[in-house]
């Protein structure tokens, strides 16, 4: 038979694609092996039989019987007969694809010397094979023969560095899933011993130092791999957010800004800095680090999509609409315009245009674009389109159905249907017994109805499932507080959800409420002071702090919270029903 052409031998191993999920089970993706711990010594390196470096004969009949024997074999869990039969074909056709099964065949099977005897076919094979080298390097290791380890590991190196990547740096990837870390470490050094001057070698130290949490290392590391190669973006970037994540913030800023004004074009440092500037909340400065990269870059899709949100937050409609217009226009990122430019057609209260807009939002955003349809649609007056959408949107997406209810119950509480409303929740528990997020919506909603025997069964279940669920616990405490006298039943609750949250400004509210109801004046003063820093803008915190400080006679002081919430919120039915009942008139003075 005359030979074959290689790409019928290729051909003939795609059609039969004997995967390693499909040859081992659990084994991680080609490129990341991993050898039992149970395996003893293993040869990698035993010189080849003379019949199995015979030269190639062609795609025979032996040879395609020996490929689908292999392949129906691992099919069937046998994962000894498919490595039997791959390494006869691969010895056969002295083919390297062949030989690379056999050996995963030989893993998932967990014998040594098949292991060994299928890597060395392997490499001698393709004595470059990136792939092959990673596997014999594991098994040496898992034999603790580090000498035989480090042969193929250095070979490695060499390999990955003549295409041209770093080296050392992809080698620090494969070594990071050894075990213990503190081996990870030796064998980085001994890797990397003799290369004082390489930063591919320092910062290769730095990734292997981090993961085995030897952070001082990995920082003096990667300041090494910056110093020896001024001009590489990744060692900078990895040293700032580690400094960040090690909560050395102002150095890492620091750092940072120093590397951005030594690079002021670097895209990276300057994407990095710009969302360090957003989590220090300037945003102004943030968006200013974006434009000066758009300038240089009119048409960068993620530039301008970065620069569209800012404005979102910023409060700049005109703006916004600008650039999420231009990103729709890069034909890149359209969906994300679309939904944006919803969003900012909704904050200018065009209601129709911001429809036409969520009506193209395909993908990741589409779900919330039909719900925001649907609010417009009630928001309208067309509440039974939107529910009826609700509805649909709830057949469509059974895994988000929790939330559709929940949306629908919310409409028709903006709606005042509150009786409506209790409806959906009763069905939504029907369709969804127990679910967490369901049975405290219900109970909160019970609480606006005033039925406290609904919050009292919902809330106690909740937490029957959830003993340390705080905010049931301060729902309840806080209603029972509000609703009955009960309140050291309720005192009980708030202090058991303060002690899970203790920062928390709504449970703080409720502590100091409670101590109101409880005639402990100064208590409440000091607890509803701290919530009121943590929620500045509640109305309902200040109503509660302006009770007490009418209370204490302190009625300036009151009307003077009142007045303030009532600016930002002047028809807060709550807020209004305090004023009223303490004979304040809506400018704060006393009839």
């Amino acid at each position: 038979m005359r030979p074959a052409h290689p790409l019928t031998l290729s051909l003939l191993i795609a059609f039969c694609p004997l995967t390693p999920q499909a040859v081992a089970g659990d084994l991680p993706p080609e490129g990341q092996p991993t050898v039992s711990a149970s395996m003893g010594p293993v040869q990698v390196d035993t010189p080849l039989a003379p019949e199995a470096r015979q030269p190639p004969t062609g795609l025979t009949k032996e040879i395609v019987f020996h490929v689908l024997a292999g392949q129906i074999a691992a099919q069937r869990g046998n994962h000894r007969l498919a490595f039997q039969y791959l390494l006869e074909a691969a010895q056969l056709a002295r083919d390297g694809a062949l030989a690379e099964k056999a050996t995963r065949a030989a893993l998932a099977w967990g014998d040594e010397p098949a292991i060994g005897q299928g890597v060395a076919l392997w490499l001698d094979i393709a004595p470059d094979s990136l792939a092959a080298h990673q596997i014999a390097a594991f098994v040496r290791l898992r034999r603790e023969d580090l000498d035989g380890a480090m042969y193929h590991l250095r070979r490695l190196v060499n390999l990955t560095s003549d295409e041209g990547e770093s080296g050392f740096v992809q080698l620090a990837r494969l070594v990071h899933k050894l075990r213990p870390p503190g081996q990870r470490m030796e064998l980085m050094e001994l890797l990397t011993q003799g290369e004082p001057e390489n930063a591919d070698a320092w910062f290769a130290r730095a990734l292997v130092a981090a993961g085995a949490e030897r952070n001082d290392e990995a920082v003096e590391a990667a300041r090494r791999a910056t110093e020896l190669r001024p001009d590489w973006t990744e060692p900078r970037l990895f040293l700032v957010q580690l400094l960040k994540d090690l909560d050395r913030k102002e150095e890492a800023r620091a750092t940072l800004e120093r590397f951005v004004a030594e690079h002021p074009r670097d895209q990276g440092l300057r994407t990095l800095y710009a969302q360090f500037l957003v989590d220090d909340k300037e945003l102004d400065r943030a968006r200013e680090v974006f434009a000066a990269m758009l300038v240089e870059s009119p048409r960068e899709p993620d530039v301008l999509f970065a620069l569209g949100i800012l404005s979102l937050e910023l409060e700049d409609l005109v703006s916004g609409r600008d650039y999420f217009t231009r990103l729709r226009e890069t034909e890149e990122r359209r969906d994300d315009g679309a939904y944006y430019l919803g969003r900012v057609e909704e904050l200018d209260h065009n209601p129709e245009v911001a429809a036409k807009w969520y009506e193209k939002v395909r993908g990741a955003h589409s779900l919330d674009a039909r719900i925001r349809l649907a609010r417009i649609e009630a928001q309208g007056g067309d509440l039974d389109k939107a529910r009826e959408r609700l509805r649909q949107l709830r057949d469509q997406n059974r895994k988000q159905a929790v939330l559709l209810f929940l949306v629908e119950a919310e409409l028709l509480t903006e709606m005042d249907r509150k009786p409506e409303a209790m409806k959906v929740y009763d069905a939504a528990l029907v369709a969804h017994p127990d679910d967490p997020e369901l049975l405290y919506a219900r109970g909160l909603h019970g609480a606006t109805m005033q039925r406290l025997e609904v919050v009292e069964a919902d809330l106690r279940r909740l937490l029957e499932l959830d003993p340390d669920h705080a905010d049931a616990l301060n729902a309840l405490g806080y209603s029972l507080a509000d609703m009955t006298d009960r309140y050291a039943e309720a005192l009980e609750l708030i202090q058991r959800a303060l002690a899970l949250k203790p920062d928390e400004g709504a449970i703080l509210d409720s502590m100091g409420w409670v101590q109101y109801r409880l005639g402990n004046l100064g208590l409440a003063l000091d607890y509803l002071r701290q919530a009121g820093a943590k929620l500045p803008e509640d109305p309902e915190v200040a109503a509660h702090l302006g009770e007490v400080l009418w209370a204490l006679g302190q009625r300036d002081e009151a009307r003077q919270v009142w007045e303030k919430a009532q600016a930002k919120a002047p028809d807060h039915p709550y807020l209004l029903r305090v004023i009223s009942r303490h004979h304040a008139t809506q400018d704060g003075s006393a009839p």
